[in-house]
């Protein structure tokens, strides 16, 4: 917390120093004033990170000076603090950019987690902006992005394997970006100027691989009007990519395997024997050594195509790349640049790291474009999960113990409130009492998990008369 610079701006003395004693008992550096004119002096003199401002003070009022703070110094966030009968003011600081509001009389541990709470959005989207700035340098490597030890490591191997011709087998969930590691080892080589031909084995009905991937003569069947050239004559001279190798035909991996051995291929129909000078680069999400135990994967090819594995690592267990691959993409994204979108709140981030992410980058790359497609302003603060990456535990008994510890509380804290406020038809008294809460902190974490609870109210069943939710245990 410390170099954290808060100001308070309040006309009644007694809330200045309560306020300034309560923050500087925990670290922070603070600062006050009693009007606006007094603010902006200070404003303009010091660097802050929040303002506290009063709702109503005489002259000037707080929406006004929160209007300047945000054209002026627009990354110095700001607290309203309002009295019960000005909430209808307070709603309206919101919309006009105001990141909380209080209520008085406040308890201390209302303004702190309020506080820490705005602290730690500033903290998350100044660390996209940071990561943005860096991403030209030592987190991007051949339009891939990471920090995580275990990419850092795969893209060595790819700078080791660019300069030498061996046979790769890429292994990995869908979506973890096989094909861009695959070109990446052909564009950082020394076969860069030749083709990258890539054939996806399981899209090709079997009884047309051979010809897709030998060519073909004029006259070798009836259709053959004219000769073809195959992907591996094509690919000579550059890297044939065979994506999901394991749906090769075992008849096919044969002929395969002599062409990896022999380094030549003859077209259907043909009698020519041609020299082919390729890399071959292949991927898999399967297990090939399961492959070859159940007879779908001869032995022989097996090992052929599997002479340097490189294995990429699901986004579940990098997901300190979230970040980082978020501010990639709205550096990138056309539709993103065109709407001048550039920061992602703290929830919608926090969701984001909070997921399990089955279809790994590719499903986080779905998702924020279906965020920015709805997204108004110049923040995504919505983010649409699939079901199946939302929960953040998997399933039931499945701890995610690899995202951070925050996440998975909030993540779960989130959950709770939810089932609570759908119980209770999104009564605020009733729910507060169910879980043991006071109802102002009720409201607060309601709004931390960007729930509302109007959105509970329906006419459905369920509440019992004793205030416990059926089906929910104390």
């Amino acid at each position: 917390m410390t170099g954290k610079r808060i100001l308070i701006v309040d006309d009644d003395p007694l809330v200045r120093r309560q306020l300034e004693t309560l923050y500087a008992a925990h670290s922070y550096t603070v600062e006050a004033a009693a009007d606006v004119e007094q603010a902006l002096e200070k404003l303009s003199s010091s660097e802050f990170t929040l303002a506290v401002v009063d709702l109503k003070m005489p002259g000037t009022d707080g929406i006004t000076l929160m209007s300047q703070i945000r054209e002026r110094w627009p990354v110095v966030d700001v607290i309203m603090i309002t009295g019960y009968g000005s909430i209808k003011g307070a709603v309206e600081a919101m919309r006009q950019g105001a990141c909380d509001y209080i209520t008085k009389p406040f308890e201390p541990d209302d303004i702190l987690l309020a506080t820490q709470k705005v602290l730690e959005r500033r903290r998350l989207l100044d660390e996209i902006e940071y990561l943005r700035k860096q991403l030209s340098d030592r987190y991007t490597f051949a339009n891939m992005v990471s920090r995580d030890p275990a990419m850092i490591e795969v893209f060595s191997t790819i700078e080791m394997l660019a300069q030498a011709d061996v046979t790769v087998l890429i292994t990995g969930e869908s979506g973890t970006g096989k094909e861009l590691v695959a070109r990446a080892i052909h564009f950082q080589g020394k076969r860069k100027a030749g083709r990258f031909v890539a054939i996806n084995c399981a899209a090709v009905p079997e009884s047309l691989l051979e010809s897709e991937l030998f060519g073909y003569e004029r006259g070798a069947f009836t259709g053959a009007v004219q000769e073809r050239v195959g992907k591996i004559e094509l690919a000579n001279g550059g890297t044939l990519f065979l994506d999901e190798v394991e749906s090769i035909p075992l008849t096919m991996q044969a002929k395969l395997l002599r062409v990896l051995e022999e380094r030549a291929i003859e077209r259907l129909g043909g009698n020519r024997r041609m020299t082919v000078d390729m890399r071959v680069v292949a991927t898999t999400n399967q297990d090939l050594a399961s492959a070859v135990a159940a007879g779908r994967m001869r032995e022989d090819f097996y090992y052929r195509v599997n002479v340097v594995p490189v294995h990429l690592p699901p986004l579940r267990d990098r997901i300190t790349d979230v970040p980082l691959l978020v501010a990639d993409f709205l550096r990138s994204n056309a539709m993103a640049r065109e709407k001048g979108i550039n920061r992602v709140s703290d929830r919608a981030l926090t969701q984001l790291m909070s997921c399990r992410w089955p279809g790994n980058i590719r499903e986080l790359l779905n998702v924020m474009e279906r965020s920015v497609l709805r997204a108004k302003g110049d923040t995504i603060r919505e983010v649409d999960l699939p079901g199946a990456a939302a929960g953040a535990g998997g399933k039931k008994g499945d701890i995610d113990f690899r995202m951070p510890l925050r996440h998975f509380l909030k993540s779960v804290e989130r959950d709770y409130l939810a089932k609570v406020l759908e119980h209770y038809h999104g009564s605020i008294a009733p729910a507060a009492q169910h879980a043991l809460v006071d109802q102002a902190t009720l409201h607060r974490k309601i709004r931390l998990h960007g729930l509302r609870a109007s959105e509970y109210r329906s006419n459905g069943k369920g509440t019992s008369r004793k205030g416990t939710p059926q089906g929910i245990d104390r």
